[in-house]
């Protein structure tokens, strides 16, 4: 019997011998034995393999070059585990020889996955949840994920992943084993970091072991990184989590004002502009309008977007997505470095932050602006990345932007 491993590492065992990244050493060896395993229940044709191993503008003779990637990888083979026939020829095919056994990771993940949606039991789905996801260490394949075949079946496999996490962690809500619950999303969000549910999931455990601070931090880190990746606000799950986190602060009752002072104090001593999410900075901003609407004074909103020039518009995509979150980093780093204490920033996109000047005139805000501008600038020389900037007066009604 071989032993495959896909998830998360490559690797096939067979007794003391190991076949792995290191003694393979090619991704197109590697995507043909993974094809032929993930296949062998049947002969595979040589135009199935070439179609799964090249594009057609990649080779010009797709039967030579597999002919002799096939040698290769049965001298692999047998060198590593020794003198068997393990890929069959057969007129116009090859097949995996069926005497030799195989245990595959993902096709056991996959099984333990069924078995526990088919468990008539709660204990039986939980054990067999747990199997699966001891297996699942990463995506599968993940160094050959530029084939249709392998990103389909990355993709399969990852989603089995997340469903069979939530819902085990949906059955040890019901039997108020938090402590499990917790254990496994963390798992399930080391491995995917942008599943609201998982979250919503982690920090209810959280509450349920009184763990209020943790939970409350994993809310805030929570809404940033659901805001910053899908764009997704206060969402209804969201809302509700953050309902319990509210009802959990309210049932410890404060032993006096010096308590409650102790409470909302910021832990170290506040430097600089206050950064937060969205949601924070509105609700900062609604108070602030209602408060100069009473006193009759001015302020200014500024919103800073980041663009790129029309030399880089042309670009592949992921070169301009890596140029935009680099000046977005550079860009938090200048509002760090320029804005006081007082002053409120927050990401609004992908490409924007929106920055609240208490006790700003539109003309000094302008002078704000320059000064995080010059900063930002003057780390980003030659970059091809611009700044706009757009200005509102502080209001509880809606009114247009001032540019």
């Amino acid at each position: 019997m071989l032993e495959v491993s896909t998830l998360g590492k490559f690797s096939v065992v067979g007794g003391d011998a190991v076949l792995n990244d290191d003694i393979l050493r090619s991704d197109m060896l590697k995507k043909l034995l993974i094809y032929i395993l993930t296949h062998r229940e049947h002969p595979i044709t040589i135009q199935e393999l070439a179609e799964a191993l090249w594009q057609d503008e990649e080779t010009d003779n797709p039967a030579g070059a597999l002919k002799n990637l096939m040698y290769r990888l049965r001298n692999i083979l047998k060198v590593t585990f020794g003198n068997a026939k393990y890929i069959i020829t057969s007129p116009g095919a090859y097949s995996w020889n069926t005497e030799i056994e195989i245990c595959f990771d993902a096709e056991n993940f996959e099984r333990f996955c069924k078995q526990a949606k088919a468990a008539s039991k709660e204990e039986a789905a939980i054990q067999s949840y747990e199997r699966a996801l001891a297996l699942y260490k990463g995506e599968f394949m993940d160094h050959i994920l530029d084939r249709h075949w392998a990103v389909t079946l990355s993709t399969y496999y990852h989603s089995l992943f997340l469903t069979a996490t939530k819902e085990l962690a949906e059955l040890y809500q019901k039997e108020n084993r938090y402590q499990d619950m917790e254990r496994i999303c963390i798992n399930g969000l080391h491995f995917d970091k942008v599943d609201e549910q998982m979250h919503c999931f982690y920090i209810m455990a959280l509450i349920r072991q009184n763990k209020f601070e943790l939970a409350l931090k994993s809310y805030e880190e929570a809404v940033r990184i659901l805001y910053d990746a899908l764009g997704v606000r206060n969402s209804e799950r969201l809302q509700e989590v953050q309902k319990e986190l509210l009802k959990m602060n309210k049932g410890t009752e404060a032993e006096g004002m010096e308590s409650v002072s102790e409470d909302m104090a910021e832990v170290e001593k506040p430097v600089g502009v206050y950064l937060c999410g969205y949601p924070v900075f509105r609700e900062i901003y609604r108070l602030e309008a209602r408060k100069i609407g009473r006193l009759g004074e001015a302020e200014y909103v500024v919103l800073l977007t980041v663009e790129v020039n029309e030399s880089v518009k042309s670009e592949n995509s992921k070169m301009k997505k890596f140029l935009m979150n680099q000046a977005m980093k550079q860009l938090e780093e200048a509002l760090k470095g320029t804005l006081r204490i007082g002053d409120v920033a927050a990401r609004y996109s992908d490409t924007q932050f929106v920055l609240l000047l208490p006790g700003c005139t539109y003309e000094s805000s302008v002078q704000v602006s320059k000064r995080i501008l010059a900063y930002f600038y003057d780390k980003n020389k030659g970059k091809k990345i611009m700044i706009k900037t757009d200005y509102e007066q502080v209001t509880a009604a809606r009114s247009s932007l001032v540019r």
